[in-house]
């Protein structure tokens, strides 16, 4: 702990403020990056060329990457397949991490490698047209299995007017209102200094020179472990058994304070505490509960 080990551009991670991407706190980003449409957020794919690029970009620079990404949403219908043989039963990541997969086969990378003209020095550009294709179809391959699994199979198609986090919205089902939810949420988790447990996956497989498809699918994998993004689900579940626990009855500071020590005298943790790094409240919390309270 605390000896520093890992140098990155994209985002650090400070002990006491947390996330600064490009060197920009979380509320100075979203203040920076132009926004979508009748939006008070930015749109994802703003924050992917201030990420890539380090500048902030002019709204005609925003539109040609919405544009491109456009051009590369188009999922084979394999992939759906793939999903679907699986039992319907399976984890959403188990999912995801074989949609990854099998779109594989129209890997750039893997093609230029193996086509006995493979150059080290230009390499990352087949590396960054395999990564701006899994970007742009991650949404809709995520979208698919959400609906697969929890709205009967009742498939919504993509709207081309709507920007990447609008769109993931649209395709499953939800109000306008969650068009900036989709917006924040993917730009809060775009990236956490690149040392954790996935981000760090997806480095290594890459290192053997496996394509992005391998290293997206292996991170996926790491991220969905409980010390890891299986977190996330972790603590709805705590609350929820906590909710029933309560019987209908009103949280209040005592009975919230027994729940947590029965969690820890059992010899169990509490999810979504114990950080790595982060010292003092997640940022990334306190800009969805001001979204939150700001949102009717």
């Amino acid at each position: 702990r605390d000896i520093r080990s890992l140098v990155t551009d994209i985002s650090y991670l400070d002990p006491q403020e947390g996330i600064r991407f490009r060197g920009k706190t979380i509320p100075e980003t979203f203040e920076a990056l132009p926004k979508a449409a009748g939006s008070a957020y930015p749109t994802v794919e703003s924050f992917w060329y201030f990420l890539l690029t380090g500048d902030v970009p002019t709204q005609a620079q925003v539109d040609e990457v919405v544009a491109e990404w456009k051009t590369r949403q188009n999922v084979p219908s394999y992939v759906f397949d793939a999903i679907r043989a699986l039992p319907r039963d399976s984890h959403p990541m188990v999912m995801l991490s074989v949609g990854i997969m099998a779109m594989q086969k129209d890997s750039k990378f893997a093609a230029f490698y193996n086509s006995g003209k493979f150059n080290k020095m230009v390499a990352w550009e087949s590396v960054y047209e395999d990564a701006s294709d899994i970007v742009a179809r991650i949404p809709i391959v995520a979208a698919f299995i959400y609906n697969l699994k929890y709205k009967g199979d009742k498939q919504i198609a993509i709207d081309p007017k709507l920007d990447m986090g609008a769109n993931f919205a649209h395709m499953i089902g939800q109000s306008d209102q969650y068009k900036d939810v989709a917006r924040m949420y993917f730009i809060l988790h775009s990236d956490h200094e690149s040392g954790n447990v996935s981000a760090h996956t997806t480095h290594l497989v890459h290192s053997a020179l496996s394509d992005p498809y391998y290293a997206y699918s292996a991170g996926l994998n790491g991220l969905a472990g409980p010390l890891h993004g299986l977190a996330n689900q972790e603590v709805l579940g705590w609350i929820m058994e906590f909710q029933k626990k309560l019987n209908g009855a009103e949280p209040t500071k005592e009975n919230v304070t027994k729940a947590l020590w029965d969690t820890l005298n059992a010899g169990q943790v509490v999810p979504g505490y114990g950080h790595a790094v982060l010292r003092k409240t997640d940022p990334r919390y306190t800009a969805q509960r001001e979204f939150c309270l700001n949102t009717p």
